[in-house]
């Protein structure tokens, strides 16, 4: 399964999600991949002390290439994506069952998240089986209804907990 990890503007935990994602699937026993799509190479950072984990940097000319070569050698490949919109975002949503995107009521972008919304869109024109989930952490409840409001503008997308995303996943 591919699953794509994205988010608005940067600055949500979007690498460290992924990181700990890719690590919670490796120790699973899965045959797990992180690749690293985004420039500031954050994942890579976060995952370095894993043994278990396969992590490595692609840049986003060789990630379209390089997902038809892998995708039969391993159980799970997580994509950090980077938050703005480039080739490389683009081609991780298209390739990616599920999208992942963190959301932070302290950082949102009203104007990010509606390029976000519209890079969604866009990439279910290729891929309209891509399952979205919007992750927030937050436990106030004025947060919980702005992750809410952002998390009903996207079709079919779902607000999920951090607790309830490794079972919202992989199911």
């Amino acid at each position: 399964m591919i699953i794509t990890v994205t988010d608005a503007c940067g600055g949500m935990g979007k690498s460290i999600l992924a990181g700990r994602l890719a690590a919670s699937r490796a120790l699973a026993g899965r045959k797990v991949l992180l690749l690293d799509a985004d420039p500031r190479r954050g994942a890579l950072e976060c995952c370095a002390t894993r043994p278990k984990l396969v992590a490595r940097a692609i840049s986003a000319k060789g990630l379209q290439p390089e997902l038809e070569h892998l995708i039969n050698c391993y159980h799970d490949i997580v994509i950090d994506s980077e938050g703005r919109d480039s080739m490389g975002s683009r081609s991780a949503l298209i390739a990616a069952r599920v999208a992942i995107l963190p959301f932070d009521a302290a950082r949102a972008d009203p104007a990010a998240q509606a390029r976000l919304i519209e890079r969604i869109g866009r990439a279910r024109l290729f891929n309209p089986g891509l399952r979205v989930l919007v992750v927030c952490e937050q436990t106030a409840p004025e947060e919980r209804i702005r992750a809410g409001i952002f998390t009903a503008q996207i079709p079919a997308a779902v607000l999920t907990s951090l607790e309830q995303l490794y079972g919202a996943v992989f199911r």
